[in-house]
């Protein structure tokens, strides 16, 4: 497990880099009323953060104290971690859910009594939404209801209240409830959840928000512009790519987990910090794989043509095979596309907008008369639309992971075609 690729880094000691997001999250926790948000674009490294702040949450101060950020404060939160899929519908299917789930507040709903009182007392749609159909706790319908000197809800905004309420009514955590919800974008409708978290620091002011998702910014990732902005007032963390010392920070934890049995050439480091392009994901991809190959070789070092025969066997064996799926979509089994494609990401400036003129005329050089046409195509969802129009004459790729991943990886055994 020296790389993990297909998992978020919950160890603070496997951590590297992003001194400045740990201090911001820090900051985040302490200030009271304020929910926080990680934002930013794919395999940068957002929910091996929120791991770090689900760790700092309850005390655990090993990142902080190595990094030297704050005072030494131990924090004492109650922590709920939940991810939403794609099947998360809406806002009340996600506040369902957290209750309900195990690694949200499910194991609560029945410890403290008064809520377990009310959980008995909920309307049948109610409960259905919360655990299904065909689950029976007792039930009372209508408007708001008194049971045994419990207020009955009659939303599910309301059962997360009364829930969160009497948590922390119990004493359990000093500093409160802190709720991550991760891949907060793959929420189907957000809307009113600005709303929600309004309403809910007025009537449960102790419980903390942190959304983390892929987007732009706190309004990109909410749907909503109204009230976000005071909601996550200076507690936004925008993920940019990494550093290079960062990313060479990776490769140094990997080599001690191994107990440098293996070491990296500062060939290697070069070549995968250069296709990396500030995404720490594929660190941990290809050096997942190099390691392994170079222990079935009984190497003791990788240089940098391991890596490209291992970028090379990523390809082809679909190693990942998402993004090796959407780059086939896009090349589509043409030599020309493929090309383009592979022009414009040269192309890319520090705000990953790519000019035309100059991606045609790399495009030109590699044969291909016709860039724009294929340009044309990348933005159709045929094709993926991996690529918008920012305005004309300047595109950007979508997904910077995927451009990085392209720009890394072997041309396709393409046969020269007419298009």
């Amino acid at each position: 497990n020296a790389f993990q690729p297909a998992k978020e880094i919950d160890d603070a000691e496997k951590f590297s880099g992003r001194r400045e997001a740990i201090e911001n999250c820090y900051f985040g926790l302490m200030s009271r009323g304020s929910n926080l948000a990680i934002v930013g674009n794919r395999g940068i490294g957002k929910t091996s953060l929120a791991r770090q702040i689900s760790t700092l949450a309850v005390g655990n101060n090993e990142l902080t104290e190595r990094l030297k950020v704050g005072d030494g404060h131990s924090f004492d939160f109650l922590v709920s971690y939940f991810a939403c899929g794609n099947g998360t519908a809406s806002v009340e299917d996600l506040l369902a859910r957290v209750l309900a789930s195990e690694h949200g507040l499910g194991s609560w709903l029945y410890y403290l009594p008064r809520t377990t009182r009310m959980m008995k007392s909920l309307s049948p749609k109610l409960t259905a939404k919360l655990f299904g159909s065909g689950v029976e706790l007792g039930g009372v319908s209508g408007s708001e209801t008194v049971t045994e000197r419990v207020t009955v809800p009659t939303t599910m905004q309301g059962v997360f209240e009364n829930v969160a309420h009497d948590i922390l009514d119990s004493g359990i955590a000093q500093d409160g409830l802190l709720i991550i919800i991760d891949e907060f974008d793959q929420i189907g409708d957000p809307t009113g959840f600005a709303s929600f978290l309004k309403a809910l620091s007025t009537n449960v002011p102790g419980v903390k928000f942190c959304l983390v998702g892929v987007a732009k910014d706190i309004q990109d990732l909410m749907k909503e512009h109204e009230s976000a902005d005071r909601l996550f007032a200076g507690s936004v963390i925008g993920l940019k790519p990494m550093k290079q010392e960062e990313l060479i920070e990776i490769i140094d934890i990997a080599e001690s987990q191994v107990g440098n049995t293996i070491k990296f050439k500062e060939a290697a480091r070069v070549k995968m910090v250069s296709l990396a392009a500030g995404h720490p994901y594929l660190i941990h991809l290809v050096g997942k794989f190099a390691l392994r190959d170079a222990y079935r070789n009984n190497l003791e070092e990788i240089d940098a043509d391991d890596i490209d025969r291992v970028i090379k066997s990523i390809a082809e064996n679909e190693s990942d095979p998402v993004l090796e799926g959407r780059y086939r979509r896009a090349v589509a089994s043409s030599r020309q596309r493929e090309t383009v494609l592979k022009s414009l990401a040269k192309h890319q400036d520090d705000r990953g907008e790519i000019w035309t003129t100059d991606a045609y005329k790399t495009a030109l050089d590699g044969g291909v008369e016709n860039a724009s046409q294929y340009v044309g195509q990348l933005v159709t969802d045929e094709f993926g639309a991996e690529l918008e129009k920012v305005r004309e004459r300047y595109y950007r790729f979508k997904d910077s992971l995927f451009a990085a991943y392209l720009s890394a990886r072997p041309v396709l055994r393409i046969a020269q075609q007419e298009e």
